[in-house]
């Protein structure tokens, strides 16, 4: 329907500005009913001093929350709109709305769509991101990158996962999924929820005829490392079946001893080790997490396997995903795991 309300949902973390540009950029597309949230994610809470007036000029709401992390943060935002719309679009503070009909394209979005994403576009014009590949060894990357969108079609087609920066949800695949995962902190909380919506049976979309712009600046150091490492094993152990789990454990023994030696090339090793203790602490909460994700599930193994991605095309591993050698055994291990699963249907 072309009159869904509209809930957006932005988590600010010292971004003031940012986010009454963005808001400054999207006002015009609101209609009656829509709701926006900011979510104060950071301590002193000066957002309402800083830009208050501005936000609030456009009917915005501002929350001020203790840093929880960002799932937390969506949460938080969501919860206080959840039941006043249809549709969640959680935006990253760091993006514009350029295109002049992103709001309309949302609301026409079909209803078998769980979830969808439009482009995600850098300033000049090429792709952020497609959405995300999810990989059988638990790691995650955008797709498109650098690649033009697709232009002039108004298809939505099949991704894995969506990027947070610019996610719709729909509101009972929201409250279906329990909102996004809290234990994750910063970093993968996207993945995840994508991961456990594709196997409670959700589809998530790219949606061709829209796009937003990101104003992406890479972020390196030393928390991103040890929470993207430890987050991954998090989302394996809480999502992927147990029959699909165990077929794939060789491999993800494989990857976490290349990982170990890249840690040790680049003098991460501390790091490595650190990830790794949050991951023995947090075991417990992991396995709770597990029950209730797979108490959801409504895929069977293989057809979740077929939802993941083989090739290792990783840009941040270089070309390693090229070597002939390797996509011809990560293909072959895809195959045999797949054959395994049907077996044991």
């Amino acid at each position: 329907m072309s009159n869904k309300r509209i809930g957006v949902v932005i988590v600010s973390y010292g971004h003031e500005q940012d986010v009454a540009n963005l808001v400054d950029t999207f006002a015009d597309q609101l209609k009656t009913g829509d709701r926006v949230v900011v979510v104060d994610n950071r301590k002193p809470w000066v957002l309402k001093d800083a830009v208050g007036e501005r936000l609030e000029k456009h009917g915005a709401e501002i929350i001020n929350h203790d840093n929880g992390g960002f799932a937390a943060g969506c949460n938080v935002g969501a919860a206080h709109i959840v039941d006043d719309v249809d549709l969640l679009f959680f935006l990253n503070p760091d993006t514009v709305i350029d295109d002049p009909t992103l709001f309309n394209s949302l609301r026409r979005v079909d209803e078998q769509w769980a979830a969808f994403m439009p482009y995600l576009l850098l300033p000049d014009g090429t792709i952020n991101s497609a959405g995300n590949a999810l990989h059988i060894s638990g790691l995650s990357w955008v797709t498109g990158l650098d690649e033009k969108p697709v232009e002039g079609s108004s298809e939505v087609t099949d991704i894995s996962i969506a990027s947070g920066a610019c996610l719709a949800v729909r509101v009972d695949w929201w409250k279906r999924l329990g909102g996004m995962e809290e234990l994750y902190f910063m970093y993968h909380e996207d993945t995840d929820f994508s991961a456990r919506l594709l196997l409670a049976g959700g589809r998530i979309g790219l949606l061709h005829s829209a796009y937003v712009t990101h104003h992406y600046d890479y972020a390196k150091g030393d928390y991103k490392w040890i929470y993207i490492e430890r987050n991954r094993h998090v989302l394996l152990l809480s999502v992927l079946p147990l029959p699909l789990l165990f077929v794939l454990i060789p491999q993800i023994l494989g990857v976490n001893l290349g990982l170990w030696a890249i840690a040790a090339k680049e003098k991460r090793v501390g790091l490595k080790v650190k990830s790794l203790r949050l991951l023995i602490r947090d075991l417990p909460a992991i396995f709770k997490l597990r029950r209730s994700t797979q108490e959801l599930a409504e895929l069977t193994p293989s057809q979740y396997l077929a939802k993941m991605e083989w090739r290792l095309d990783n840009p941040n591993l270089g070309n390693i995903g090229s070597n002939k050698i390797v996509a011809t055994g990560y293909k072959t291990y895809y195959k045999l795991c797949m054959s395994i699963l049907k077996l044991l249907a």
